[in-house]
């Protein structure tokens, strides 16, 4: 694109420039609606959740009564 004057440097900078600056406000919209539940990690995969995944969320639970105050919870969906 370069040699046949289709495309130059200053026209990649611009570019480089508009990318960034798109991609951040998408990054930045992004970063303000909450995050999913943490439930989430459990569920539209199975059918039915099986055995080892229901102990992984039971423990999820417990870990987050216990020390939920050290996340950010507010943060997430109900």
């Amino acid at each position: 694109m370069l040699g046949r004057g289709w495309w130059d440097e200053e026209q990649e900078k611009g570019w480089r420039k508009s990318s960034r600056k798109k991609v951040m406000e998408a990054f930045e919209q992004a970063e303000r609606k909450p995050k999913p539940s943490p439930q989430h990690l459990f569920s539209d995969v199975y059918r039915e959740m099986p055995p080892h995944l229901r102990k992984q969320r039971a423990a999820l639970e417990r870990h987050l009564q216990q020390y939920g105050e050290h996340y950010p919870l507010e943060h997430f969906e109900k």
